[in-house]
């Protein structure tokens, strides 16, 4: 299997950035407004992008101060299926150490190249929320 690997420090504690994960205004900050999150472990997150067909479906699987895990359930996009997505929160004395995996995926072809770069952006515009609460998604609803 194929996995998506990136670090980086917020300057930020860890239940900030938890938060940034596994809410609906915390995912609404950084990675799209067009999202629907119900609260808690086992909720299932809908994320509409303007060029997808159909909604990304993730569950919550684990959301803690040092962990957060979704697991792709939905159809869409096809190239998730079976993978997951996990948040690894370290707390360091100037914020957040965040190890992100992306792992499950089938084969390093196709949409994997593109995936892993929209993550590499993604991971700025975290960091950008969680440092400064300042709301500017990657994606908006069209």
């Amino acid at each position: 299997m194929t996995r998506i690997v990136f670090e980086l420090e917020i300057a930020a504690p860890a239940r900030q950035v938890a938060d940034a994960l596994a809410t609906q205004h915390g995912i609404a900050g950084w990675w799209t407004d067009d999202v629907t999150l119900p609260d808690g472990v086992g909720a299932t997150m809908t994320l509409g992008f303007p060029v997808a067909p159909l909604p990304f479906q993730l569950r919550v699987d684990e959301a803690d101060e040092r962990r957060v895990a979704w697991s792709s359930v939905g159809a869409f996009p096809p190239h998730w299926a079976g993978t997951q997505v996990i948040w690894t929160l370290t707390p360091t004395q100037e914020g957040t150490t965040v190890h992100f995996a992306h792992d499950g995926w089938a084969s390093d072809d196709g949409p994997f190249a593109s995936s892993a770069l929209t993550w590499g952006r993604l991971m700025d515009s975290l960091k950008r929320f969680a440092e400064t609460g300042t709301t500017a998604p990657l994606f908006r609803a069209a």
